[in-house]
């Protein structure tokens, strides 16, 4: 570091460019510290996974949190939000095993033409609470595009709104394996359904359309495919059990 700039970690001889290295190569390209120790060996140089570790801790402390708290705020006043969960292994962590499974949340802003806010919310558990306080403060009526997990219902003043990725997920893990282009499979045709509002919506990104150009195109385009998506769920009766009965009935639930 330069003798004259203040250090990033007071008493630190870290720098950072250093510390942003470490934390890139560890959490954008998956290095773990141990591996990075070995490779600042190979270069002659010493930095123990501890001494990296504690880097990380403080850096993220002092100058990411802020940054995180600015943006928790700002998130909250965007009018399309998306979110969804994904369980996470802890080791070491005070007063539970390494066996318990904890939770990251994802939050971030929608297809707003505004620029991103993605923000990461670690819990203990997956209970519906954690959602409701992360999210306590959003504007009322505001859209908030999730997956089926009945946590989310804990949302009272918003706009829920299903995920056809989701929907498509479940119906293509219905299509028998080889049957992919039987298009008399109802699976199958679910599918299709999904492609076609997939299709429009990538030709309004393409083209840049403002929310009003959007909202119009949707009207005249998407709605009279949902709306035949429907007609066709209603007329589904699969087999009790089977995989396209667990798509209907993920999809009727939404």
């Amino acid at each position: 570091k330069d003798e004259g700039s203040p250090a990033l970690i007071p008493g630190g001889y870290a720098s950072a460019s250093l510390v942003s290295h470490i934390m890139y190569e560890k959490y954008a390209d998956a290095l773990p510290l141990y591996r990075q120790e070995k490779g600042f060996e190979l270069l002659g140089v010493s930095i123990s996974r501890t001494t990296m570790a504690n880097w990380i801790i403080t850096c993220s402390q002092n100058y990411l949190k802020p940054i995180y708290d600015y943006f928790h705020p700002e998130l909250l006043k965007r009018h399309f939000l998306m979110a969804d969960e994904t369980p996470i292994q802890v080791l070491k962590e005070p007063g539970r095993r390494p066996q318990n499974k904890s939770y990251i949340w994802l939050m971030r802003s929608g297809e707003d033409r505004l620029p991103p806010i993605i923000l990461y919310h670690y819990t203990e558990t997956r209970a519906g609470g954690n959602a409701a306080d992360f999210l306590d403060g959003i504007d009322e009526g505001s859209y908030v595009m999730v997956d089926g997990y009945s946590g989310y219902n804990r949302l009272k003043k918003i706009r829920r709104c299903c995920c056809y990725a989701h929907i498509r997920r479940y119906l293509m893990e219905a299509i028998p394996s080889g049957q992919e282009k039987d298009y008399s499979h109802p699976a199958v045709q679910g599918v299709l359904y999904c492609n076609k509002l997939f299709e429009y919506e990538r030709s309004y990104k393409a083209k840049g359309l403002s929310y009003a150009q959007v909202y119009k195109r949707r009207q005249k385009e998407a709605k009279p495919v949902v709306e035949c998506f429907m007609r066709w769920l209603d007329g589904q009766h699969p087999e009790k059990w089977s995989r396209m009965d667990r798509a209907v009935t993920y999809i009727q639930n939404r």
